[in-house]
């Protein structure tokens, strides 16, 4: 079972500053539009478009720029505040909210054309609740983009001390977060009643694309 809430509530509160100076670089910059690119080839603007777990907001704003009606949460206070923040420096127009994604989400049944749950689903306790809840706020035929850890057996990479050790606490002790593969984070989507439509693994993570 993966760590409690508050934990990683308070590991992202203090990680905030370090994750947007990380979407910054240009690596990952690349791999948010990758991610929104796949999202913008099932599901046309305005949407609207959830990205649970948003972070610092990068997705979200890359969405908002495509002209998608975007709403970002965050159970991280001051992840919500970067997000926020740097919306109404580049004058982009989306929305960003502070909200346990583990709860019951704030959307109407059948309200969203498109959800995304990048690197979220490992923290939390009831997985299925999860997309069940993304099930039932996903109008008939949108989407869902989610992503999810997967182990990786070569060396941890990453050129800053701190994210090294990181990575290797969620790889090393026992049940902090959750590993998914090819096999499982599918079929976890299809136990709810969303139909994979994509699943393709890469180095430390899985990716997946259903529909309602």
């Amino acid at each position: 079972m993966p760590a409690p809430q508050w934990f990683f509530r308070f590991v992202y509160d203090r990680e905030s500053a370090a994750w947007e100076r990380r979407r910054d670089q240009p690596e990952h910059r690349e791999l948010v539009e990758r991610v929104v690119e796949e999202l913008a080839n099932v599901v046309a603007p305005p949407g609207p478009v959830a990205d649970l777990g948003c972070g610092p907001g990068a997705h979200a704003l890359a969405l908002a720029r495509r002209g998608y009606d975007v709403v970002g949460v965050d159970g991280s206070p001051r992840m919500v505040e970067v997000a926020r923040a740097r919306a109404a420096r580049e004058k982009v127009d989306a929305t960003f909210d502070v909200h346990d994604v583990g709860a019951p989400l704030r959307f109407a049944d059948a309200s969203l054309g498109g959800v995304l749950a990048i690197l979220v689903v490992q923290h939390l306790r009831h997985p299925a609740a999860f997309i069940a809840e993304i099930r039932r706020c996903l109008r008939p035929g949108g989407h869902l983009l989610i992503t999810a850890p997967a182990r990786v057996d070569a060396p941890l990479t990453y050129p800053n001390l701190y994210w090294r050790l990181r990575a290797a606490c969620y790889h090393v002790v026992p049940g902090v977060v959750r590993f998914y593969d090819t096999t499982s984070l599918p079929r976890l989507v299809e136990d709810q009643g969303l139909t994979v439509v994509k699943c393709a693994g890469e180095p430390g993570r899985v990716t997946v694309v259903a529909r309602a």
